[in-house]
């Protein structure tokens, strides 16, 4: 409230018989226990809402009576909260302003042209500053959803929520169980040139229905839709509705409802894409479901069901809250907390109505901002990597709306704002003060600094039971994890062909044994000789064949801990020679081998002060461990498949290689000697923590955009 009631310019406009338009409705509303009243203007579709002191005077603007007239009945209501005569100008600016009101006075044309021709363009510049979401109305559906309104009552009850819930939560389950079908060579199969012809036919029918169900949930509960067209988002055309009279609903329930149909009609969208997917047979048609199961998915996920954009979930949220216009007033909010506690600029007033909205703003403004940005640049790269110019204008202009805009509204106010003239000085102290903290805190102030990777539990070559010989697996003597003696029985396998062999060669020994013995008697020695050799190959064959059949029971060499290698049920599996049966552990010295990335490895190589690790079942306690070792070159393959992405680790598969686990992008091998470990699970996942020298964020700020370009854009 001004410090006086009266004021100069009173006289002005006292005698001014102010009008509501006939085209307005004014709602009574209830907002976190308080009562507001919001003015719907039926010809524009914009809301406005005003507080009880404030509709104590609109409810009397009937035309009859004038501004001075209309003041004094209003201060008989309201007594104390009496406003003063420059709150009451101000409030009829601001009715006038909007196109509210009408007066007896004759109207300035001229004005009015020129406030016609302002939106115009205000719209055209909102076009050109947001080129990814562009609007271009083309119709107004009332009538036809005025002849289909009862479809409304069919979807929007009891009985079809229950059906949606029964829907939705099966193809959760079945995605789950689908998870590595769903989710295999993702990227190439939907950047795939035929895919994103059929991504762009099914994208716009999809949001159809979504926008349709908007539209029916507005119809369900008593609204009007009068808008309907074509939103361009991110150059792909898809339709609209203008849903913003479920703002006039009193229950905030309903309104919640109308902002939260899209989202749960491509739900739905989405189960029966999945029923299609599931069921139908390779082809265009589960092409087609797969492109809807995608759409109706990562759009609710990122978008529509993400509050932190101005899309669906925040009007639900917001509605939730009771906090209308969320996210402009959370700006206010922080601007507000700036120029109170930074400028003190005490005559500032918060946007909050109470400590709780406050909280919420100042929440809702950073974690939004924070989101915003991450998902504008995806947005950028993804463009970028498809039209190289085109996103790069796109990154110019988003990062201008980000921040070239901001900060100049910022220092236009600072030096050029008339509220400011006597604080110039502390004005210039804010900035300078906080553009140094910010230039210490980001390029002088040193942060820790470290790379975290996965390894495995690398055992030495000693620890190794490999078969000796060929031949199926039949017995398994001991039990995975048991402690075993040395000499003692591992492996049972069984070679019938190797048994042959042997009778064979032992037969033939026997029939080469006469037979020498027949020429030595008849004294030919010649031929003697010639059957002892063969006699002496066959013993030898006898003798590597005996051999190879030891090798089919394979013992323990000493004391140990053994572990098996072999899938879950290996028996009656052939195993050829060479292949890894098991481990035995002792405790001693062991290596962990870890896989670091591209973006680390130069800090790992050149910059390392100390290494630790931490096996995940005792993440509790750190190991020290030490550098003794790295593959020389980059490689694909991993040591182990707990490294990928899928077993839970950090690294993509290549999907074009079956019969081992291979990285997407090369990696680095690097071997750590662990002193002193306890006997622990082989190729158990352990997490790797590389120590190097402190260094300012700013710097590792500026090499993870500079990788992100090459990388993305090979910039």
């Amino acid at each position: 409230m001004s410090t006086s009631l009266f004021s100069s310019f009173w006289h002005r406009v006292a005698a001014v018989k102010p009008r509501l338009r006939s085209h307005v409705e004014i709602n009574r509303h209830l907002y976190r226990g308080d009562v507001w009243y919001v003015i719907q203007d039926d010809a524009s579709g914009r809301f406005h809402r005003f507080t009880p002191q404030a509709y104590a005077l609109i409810g009397l603007m009937d035309g009859r009576r004038n501004l001075d007239e209309i003041w004094h009945s209003a201060g008989e209501q309201l007594g104390d909260d009496m406003p003063s005569q420059d709150e009451v100008i101000h409030l009829l600016s601001q009715l006038y302003r909007v196109d509210l009101i009408q007066t007896d006075v004759i109207p300035d044309i001229a004005e009015a042209s020129e406030r016609r021709e302002k939106d115009r363009r205000s719209k055209l510049l909102a076009m050109v500053k947001s080129p990814l979401a562009i609007k271009i109305p083309l119709l107004d559906p009332e009538p036809f959803l005025n002849r289909t309104a009862g479809l409304s009552r069919w979807l929007f009850n009891p009985l079809s929520g229950l059906i949606w819930l029964c829907c939705v939560g099966w193809a959760l389950m079945q995605a789950g169980y689908h998870w590595d079908a769903l989710t295999e060579n993702l990227a190439d199969r939907v950047l795939a040139a035929e895919n994103l012809f059929l991504i762009w036919l099914v994208y716009p029918f999809v949001k159809l229905i979504h926008e349709f169900g908007h539209a029916y949930a507005l119809k369900r509960w008593g609204g009007e839709v009068h808008e309907m067209g074509l939103m361009f988002l991110i150059f792909m055309p898809i339709p609209y509705v203008d849903a913003s009279a479920s703002a006039a609903f009193t229950n905030k329930y309903p309104r919640m409802m109308v902002g939260a149909a899209g989202i749960v009609v491509e739900a739905f969208i989405a189960a029966i894409a999945m029923v299609v997917w599931v069921y139908a047979e390779p082809g265009l048609v589960r092409s087609v479901a797969f492109n809807a199961l995608l759409i109706a998915g990562v759009s609710t996920l990122l978008f529509n069901g993400n509050p932190l954009l101005r899309f669906d979930a925040y009007y639900v949220l917001a509605d939730f809250l009771e906090i209308p216009n969320l996210g402009s007033r959370s700006t206010r909010q922080i601007a507000y907390l700036c120029k109170r506690y930074l400028l003190a600029q005490e005559h500032e007033e918060s946007p909050a109505y109470s400590r709780g909205e406050a909280r919420w703003m100042v929440f809702y403004a950073i974690a939004s901002f924070i989101y915003r940005i991450f998902i504008t640049i995806s947005i950028v790269l993804f463009v970028a990597s498809q039209l190289f110019f085109i996103g790069i204008l796109l990154a110019i202009l988003s990062l201008y709306n980000m921040f070239g805009k901001p900060l100049f509204s910022i220092v236009k106010y600072l030096f050029m704002d008339r509220s400011m003239v006597q604080k110039r000085g502390r004005a210039a102290l804010v900035v300078a003060v906080l553009t140094g903290l910010t230039g210490v805190l980001l390029f002088v102030v040193p942060v820790p600094r470290m790379s975290v990777v996965h390894g495995v539990f690398w055992a030495p070559d000693s620890a190794r039971l490999m078969a000796g010989s060929n031949g199926f697996l039949e017995t398994v003597a001991a039990a995975s994890g048991e402690p075993v003696k040395a000499g003692q029985v591992l492996f049972i396998s069984r070679n019938a062909e190797l048994e042959s062999q042997l009778d064979r060669t032992a037969g033939r020994i026997k029939e080469l044994l006469v037979h020498y013995r027949t020429a030595v008697a008849e004294e030919r020695q010649n031929e003697a000789g010639i059957i002892l050799e063969e006699i002496q190959q066959a013993r030898a064959e006898l003798s590597r064949g005996l051999a190879e059949k030891r090798g089919l029971q394979l013992t323990s060499p000493a004391d140990g801990i053994f572990q098996l290698a072999l899938p879950v049920d290996p028996k009656d599996r052939f195993i050829p020679r060479g292949t890894l049966m098991g481990y035995l552990l002792q405790a001693g010295d062991y290596r962990i081998r870890a896989v670091v990335g591209q973006s680390d490895v130069e800090a790992v190589r050149n910059d390392l002060k100390g290494v630790s690790v931490r096996v995940s079942e005792r993440l509790e306690k750190t190991i020290p461990a030490t550098l003794v070792g790295e593959v020389p070159s980059a490689q694909k393959a991993l040591p182990s498949a707990a490294l990928s992405v899928d077993g839970g680790g950090q690294f993509a598969l290549d999907p074009t290689v079956k019969e081992r686990p291979e990285a997407f992008e090369p990696v680095f091998l690097f071997d750590l000697q662990v002193n002193n470990m306890p006997v622990s699970r082989i190729g158990e996942r352990v997490y790797v923590r590389f120590e190097h020298t402190p260094e300012p964020i700013g710097f590792r700020l500026y090499r993870q955009i500079r990788r992100t370009l090459l990388r993305q854009l090979e910039f």
